[in-house]
């Protein structure tokens, strides 16, 4: 177990937290370090990371669904009392399918800009060949990505540099760097290597009936600029479940990390409101 949770400390209620492609929990410290002024915080981490997986070559494509039995799993060899959980991007999917399989382990849910795709795109890119897959340019790039660096100084430039990071604060960049390598040949390499990232980004699931079926109290958080869960998807998210709060926040997909204080603020209120 000590290999897929990572505790951040506080008391009170239990929040675990699921995190996004190739962003372990450390990578999110100022978002999670104030939510422990209420509760008990618990990074999870996916199967990518655990001890071993290193040895074990990414397939393809990444199966959403056995993550989120993964996560359902660590949840009930923990034990204890039903958990608020949160998570972002690929990590609220996952979070959002685990629920809604096994809700008996949950209080509520905090989705940060979940991977809700339009229904064609999830379809399309579940028929499209393996190796068509690999040229389209996400994945391509990804592919591509240097994962290995003379140090974590190196490291951090390199990352500074690049679009996705470039509204993230040096402190969070520095916290994304230590969290997300680890020592390796001749200097450091990501812990989450691009090869599952890219099998990531090449399987998401449909997720829109499954949405009829989540009862548990919900808050919905988008990324006013977000490129991956958009302002049609919100509203369409507000159809299904209707007893969701959603709100929108600035930013972009990556909101949590451009913006933790705020989010943290957001995340704190909806707990207190269901008298967590």
């Amino acid at each position: 177990m000590k290999d897929r949770l990572e505790s951040f400390g506080g008391r009170g209620s239990t929040l675990v937290f699921a995190h996004a492609n190739g962003y372990p929990p450390g990578a999110y410290r100022q978002l999670l370090e104030p939510l422990t002024a209420r509760c008990e915080v618990i990074g999870y981490r996916h199967s990518p990371l655990w001890q071993g997986a290193a040895a074990t070559p990414a397939p393809a494509r990444a199966n959403w669904r056995q993550f989120a039995r993964d996560l359902a799993q660590t949840l009930e060899q923990r034990g204890g009392e039903p958990v608020w959980m949160m998570g972002h991007s690929l990590g609220a999917v996952v979070s959002m399918l685990a629920a809604v399989g096994k809700p008996q382990l949950f209080r509520g849910l905090i989705l940060l800009d979940p991977v809700f795709l339009p229904s064609r795109q999830a379809l399309a890119m579940a028929m499209t060949p393996e190796k068509v897959m690999r040229r389209i340019p996400l994945v391509r790039k990804t592919l591509l990505r240097p994962s290995r660096f003379s140090d974590r100084q190196a490291a951090f430039a390199f990352h500074r540099g690049k679009r996705p990071f470039a509204r993230m604060s040096d402190e969070a960049l520095w916290d994304y760097v230590h969290a997300g390598t680890r020592p390796g040949a001749d200097g450091i390499e990501l812990a989450w290597s691009p090869a599952w990232e890219a099998a990531v980004y090449s399987s998401v699931p449909l997720v829109w009936p499954r949405l009829l079926r989540l009862k548990l109290p919900t808050l919905g958080l988008r990324g006013e600029e977000s490129d991956i869960l958009s302002a049609a998807a919100l509203q369409r998210w507000g159809r299904l479940q209707p007893g969701a709060q959603l709100e929108t926040c600035p930013g972009g997909h990556l909101f949590p990390l451009e913006h933790p204080a705020d989010t943290a603020a957001r995340v704190a209120r909806f707990i207190a409101g269901q008298g967590g």
